[in-house]
């Protein structure tokens, strides 16, 4: 792979975003988001998800210029119809309406419906949290996840993410699926011939994975309590947005591409300022982490954090660029650009 610089990489998301009639804010949301995640260390969510979205676009399972509604009379709760946008968008959009209604409420929730993937949910989260809020993010997605005991897969990986601001840019970002892996980290294990661990998938008869097979589904995370987890987020997102449930919802990389997707999401926005002084909420959540990662470690590598991990390795890539991959770079016309070195 080479790689590239985030601005560079950047500019060409929002102008083949724009060449697809997007409007230069939500193409700019778009690459805002994916350039996050993609400099975190999260290339699943990052950059390489502008495939699927230019098919999303061009098939029509996702709408350019959609309409957002926003429905209720009350001031911190309101149903946020996203439309058909790309997930992004609608997750931006969202986010933004629950923190402007908590810095009058204190507290504001955000139901979203006829939305789509919107990529990494801490992303969200953490634009609460830069602006001395607490963001806390949950989407459903397509079943691919068996319940603890079961066969049949009827929860999504159904991600849960929350952000709270420290002192000098530190915080706390969590973002964690209710599945015990990723799908494609196990179909990455398959292809290359490696061993799949017990407890963290299922063959095609309904089987431990470790026994052999064909990839069937995932395990919930920590067993029945994952199972609870991504129930909740179901009766969170489809319930209150009165979408369809997971097991109803068609996969992000397959056809069709001219049907929306009706993904559901919620949103919370906490005004921390409400219950404490934000300069000492900072300051205690700073010790709080402080505490963690100072504390005795078991073995050579030194106790981390929800976020320290996908920090440091923004550090390295503003430095040393973006790794895409070929098809990234043609998609993107980054290939008259010079890129900055192998990776």
């Amino acid at each position: 792979m080479q790689r590239y610089d985030a601005a560079q990489v950047h500019a060409a998301i929002v102008a083949l975003l724009i060449d697809l009639d997007l409007s230069e804010a939500h193409a700019a949301d778009v690459a805002d988001a994916l350039i996050d995640a993609s400099l975190r260390g999260i290339d699943t969510h990052g950059v390489r998800l502008i495939h699927s979205y230019v098919k999303e676009l061009e098939g029509g399972r996702a709408k350019a210029k959609p309409t957002f509604r926003i429905e209720g009379s009350l001031p911190a709760a309101a149903l946020f119809d996203a439309g058909d946008a790309l997930g992004v968008v609608a997750g931006a959009a969202a986010m933004r309406e629950a923190m402007r209604r908590a810095r009058i409420a204190g507290i504001a929730a955000i139901a979203v419906s006829h939305s789509n993937h919107f990529g990494r949910a801490d992303y969200f989260a953490r634009m609460a949290s830069m602006t001395g809020q607490i963001g806390l993010v949950f989407s459903n997605s397509d079943a691919l996840v068996v319940p603890f005991g079961g066969a049949t897969p009827l929860n999504g990986t159904n991600p849960l993410a929350m952000a709270a601001p420290g002192i000098d840019g530190d915080g706390f970002y969590l973002d964690m699926a209710t599945s015990q892996t990723a799908y494609s980290r196990v179909l990455q294990s398959l292809r290359h011939g490696l061993p799949v661990s017990p407890g963290l998938a299922t063959n095609q008869h309904g089987q431990d994975l470790s026994h052999g097979g064909e990839l069937g589904a995932l395990q919930p995370l920590g067993g029945v309590k994952g199972q609870g987890l991504g129930m909740m987020i179901q009766i969170l997102c489809t319930l209150l947005s009165n979408m369809p449930f997971d097991v109803e919802l068609s996969n992000l990389y397959r056809e069709p591409y001219d049907t929306p997707r009706l993904i559901s999401h919620f949103m919370v926005a906490i005004e921390i300022s409400a219950f404490i002084k934000l300069d000492v909420f900072q300051t205690r959540l700073s010790e709080l982490l402080t505490l963690f990662r100072d504390s005795k470690a078991s073995g050579e590598a030194s106790v981390r954090v929800p976020g320290d991990v996908e920090r440091e390795a923004e550090a390295e890539r503003r430095l040393g660029g973006i790794p895409l991959a070929d098809e990234d770079v043609k998609l993107l016309g980054l290939g008259e650009m010079a890129e900055w070195r192998e990776s």
